[in-house]
């Protein structure tokens, strides 16, 4: 059994239906872990350093990825860019909270135009 993140528990972690890595969460964790080390130098032999790519973190996947749902150098470069990237999360989270308040003012401002107003003014009788 798989433990939910913090994140996901809190319903802020943004799950896409359409990206093969998005759809599976204990892959996406993974595949998550494997992209903090993007651009990590790694020493090798006679001084040289090699610097982690997207191509090295697909080699890691390798034993994982298989069968008909492959995941390709394409989907682990949307996914990072639109869902693991800061600057993509802030982007789907602005364009979110835009929307709802759009949604809240449109419906506040419906509401005060269908309820009649209020008379203030006192009535007499003679």
């Amino acid at each position: 059994m798989r433990r939910k993140t913090e994140a996901e528990l809190m319903g802020l972690e943004r799950v896409e239906p359409r990206c093969r890595i998005c759809r599976d969460p204990d892959l996406r964790l993974r595949v998550d872990a494997l992209l903090d080390w993007i651009g990590v130098p790694v020493p090798l032999e006679g001084g040289k350093m090699h610097l982690i790519t997207y191509a090295d973190v697909l080699r890691a996947l390798g034993p994982i990825n298989g069968g008909w749902d492959r995941i390709t150098y394409h989907n682990l470069w949307t996914h990072a860019k639109r869902h693991y990237d800061l600057a993509g999360i802030v982007a789907y989270w602005s364009r979110r909270t835009e929307k709802e308040v759009r949604s809240f003012l449109k419906d506040n401002r419906r509401r005060n135009t269908v309820e009649p107003a209020q008379s203030s003014g006192a009535s007499t009788k003679n």
